[in-house]
């Protein structure tokens, strides 16, 4: 009985890591997601404006940040 316990604790441990794997997998895109998300806020003003300078000046910012 007492093996069959140990052999259950280590599965639920097995488990148990899998899924903290996943979580932080999860956050990881949630917060790229909310990354993307900002960019595209950020364009969509100057853009429902025409303001093609602004639209350039952030796209510019962005590509710097992916580059370094």
């Amino acid at each position: 009985m007492a093996m069959k316990l140990r052999g259950r604790e280590r599965e639920l441990e097995a488990r148990i890591a899998a899924l903290e794997a996943q979580v932080a997998e999860c956050q990881s895109l949630h917060h790229r997601f909310a990354e993307l998300m900002d960019v595209v806020t950020e364009l969509l003003v100057p853009l429902a404006s025409r303001d093609e300078a602004k639209v350039q000046e952030t796209l510019q910012k962005y590509a710097d940040e992916l580059g370094s």
